[in-house]
């Protein structure tokens, strides 16, 4: 009886050995020999998964945004304001050993970038995250929520921007637990005073 395999289990077993070359020995120097021995596997069998090495490098890539994105789009739409900053707050509120990860991410993938396609690629993940904040801003400025007056497709990317800043700083530079937190109350307290319609004035 043939051996049944678990084609996602494989998948992700030949890309975190992919991970671990490509952290050691930068991608451009590693060859698909290197990952499939990382990964106990024989060439052969590593192409029938992936055909090159830049279809790893990309799918490294898509595997932690889709990630990203799937903990981002949890839940429905929230009906208040506050609702919306505390989810904003919660999504940069990464934990230490998961913000490492954008520190390795840069040091591998950075010449990455480099190349069109693999630029563009990333992008699209912000342009989706953008989206995602728009549509729940303009969510919120239908019900008075939010200030009408703000173009809400340039608020949402600013906040894909803004997020992704604060998260890379915890990362790339180890900025310490408690100033990080300072600066998501901080972020999350000036976004609230922005987006928040003025109370009515004296008549």
């Amino acid at each position: 009886m043939p051996k049944i395999v678990d084609k996602a289990k494989m998948r992700d077993t030949i890309l975190d050995a992919a991970m671990t070359v490509f952290a050691e020995h930068g991608v451009h120097a590693s060859s698909v020999s290197d990952i499939a021995q990382a990964a106990g596997l024989a060439k052969g069998t590593l192409y029938l998964y992936f055909d090159s090495k830049e279809a790893m490098t990309t799918a490294i890539v898509d595997r932690h945004f889709a990630a990203l994105e799937a903990q981002i789009a949890r839940g429905a739409p929230g009906e208040t304001l506050n609702g919306f900053l505390e989810d904003l707050r919660r999504t940069m509120d990464i934990p230490a050993e998961q913000s490492s990860f954008h520190r390795v991410f840069f040091e591998v993938f950075g010449p990455s970038f480099a190349s069109d396609a693999f630029t563009s690629h990333v992008a699209g993940f912000f342009d989706r995250l953008g989206a995602h904040y728009a549509e729940r801003i303009t969510h919120l400025q239908d019900l008075g929520e939010i200030t009408p007056h703000h173009h809400a497709p340039s608020i949402g990317r600013v906040l894909a921007s803004m997020m992704d800043g604060v998260v890379l700083h915890r990362g790339l530079f180890g900025i310490a637990e408690r100033r990080h937190q300072r600066m998501i109350r901080e972020a999350v307290a000036v976004l609230g005073d922005g987006l928040r319609p003025l109370p009515p004035g004296p008549e």
